[in-house]
Formats: structure tokens, sequence, C-alpha cells
């Protein structure tokens, strides 16, 4: 293999690499925010390379609404903060801490969560 062809190989699979360093940009997040939701677990997606979950919380007029947090840390990283899928289980009261997109702000990247005994896992920095 010759020096430019090994080079030309080297820039073609940077290039080829931008797509995921995009894929995991905060930008569309406004991560200064830390809104939070007491609920129940009524969906959750435990999974790589992004858990998912929804919540349902109640209003103070007694309506009950759907919060949606869209993207988190990854299934296998959650697993090793110590926050494992029967934590998340559906039917789970929870408390969950999110940052809203910037572009739509009934979607949420979870931040945070506080089982219903108490024990917090702290996903990204409040």
């Amino acid at each position: 293999m010759t020096k430019s062809f090994a080079t030309l190989l080297c820039a073609t699979l940077a290039f080829a690499a931008l797509p995921a360093t995009a894929h995991h940009s905060f930008a569309v997040w406004d991560m200064t925010q830390n809104i939070e939701f007491k609920g129940v677990v009524e969906n959750v997606k435990f999974r790589n390379p992004h858990a998912a979950m929804t919540l349902t919380i109640k209003k103070p007029d007694g309506t009950t609404q759907m919060v949606e947090f869209t993207e988190t840390a990854p299934a296998n990283m959650l697993v090793r903060m110590g926050l494992t899928p029967d934590i998340l289980a559906v039917g789970k009261k929870i408390t969950a801490i999110g940052a809203p997109r910037k572009d739509d702000a009934t979607v949420f990247f979870l931040k945070a969560v506080i089982a219903e005994d108490g024990q917090k896992f702290q996903i990204m920095p409040p």
C-alpha cells in the first residue's frame, strides 16, 4: 500500500465518520434548564444508542399529561450508573428532570431520575 493511498483512505474514513459526531450534539436542547416532573412511567425504551421514556403526570387541575423524554444516555451507560430497567419500569412512580428542546418545548432530554425510594441518578450535569 502506498503512502498516498493510505492517506486517502484515512481521510475518506474520517469524512465518513462526520455524521456520527453531529448526531451527538446537544445543540438542540436547552441544557441550562432543569424542569422537574413527578409522574408514572407510561412507556420506556431501554435501549442503545439512546433510551427514551414517556411519563404521565397529573396537572394541578387534576387532568393528566404525557411528557416525552425522547433522548437520554445509552442504556448500557444507565445500567453502569445503577439506573436499571426495573427502576424505570412501566407503572413506577418517579421524578424526572429534563431539558427541553429549543424548537419544541414539549419534548425533553432526560438529565436525572429520582426513584420512588429517593435514590437520585444524575445522568447529565445539572
